[in-house]
């Protein structure tokens, strides 16, 4: 079994983020007017996007970019080379890692792309289901995957270069993180 490192593919392992209070439910209401559209390629409105105008105390990842269950991996490796491009300019060479209290972390911090909300196991009291119908929905697709540590993974890297991939990845995370019930 594959384990990935690279955050590009932390889709594919599953998410580790924080809890948010009961206040969410309003972040997400208001976040959902464009659907957060901006320059996304394609898919629907997703309730994943944060709204940039709630002040962090009520929501500790408002203003941070937010990956999307719609997203395909172009859009994804969009947002983490933005990330990447902003530690650049602030002095980390592409070759090393920046050190954990590092200003440049700092100053990207609202770059760093997080996980969507469906697939945060604090944030989705069924998240585990999600897992499991990931599973299920990907192997439906000739995609080999199984759960790995509460978290869907590839059998084999090689996958990932397999036709549609990124196309049934997609289906496959918006159909089990949102209907898992």
């Amino acid at each position: 079994m594959s384990s990935f490192t690279d955050p590009r593919c932390r889709g594919i392992t599953g998410p580790v983020l924080t809890v948010v209070a009961a206040g969410t439910a309003l972040v997400l209401l208001a976040s959902c007017g464009d659907g957060g559209r901006g320059t996304r390629d394609e898919g629907v409105a997703s309730i994943a996007t944060p709204s940039t105008t709630v002040a962090k105390t009520a929501d500790p990842d408002a203003g941070h970019v937010r990956i999307r269950l719609d997203d395909n991996q172009r859009d994804v490796n969009r947002l983490w080379d933005a990330w990447t491009d902003c530690l650049h300019e602030h002095g980390v060479p592409a070759d090393r890692k920046p050190a954990p209290d590092s200003p440049a972390l700092k100053a990207c911090e609202s770059k760093y792309p997080l996980q969507p909300v469906e697939m945060d196991p604090a944030k989705n009291p069924r998240y585990s289901d999600g897992v499991r119908a990931m599973v299920k929905c990907m192997n439906g697709h000739g995609i080999k995957s199984v759960v790995s540590e509460g978290n869907w993974a590839l059998v084999s890297g090689d996958s990932l270069n397999l036709p549609d991939f990124d196309k049934y990845k997609v289906q496959c995370q918006i159909k089990s993180f949102t209907d898992n019930g």
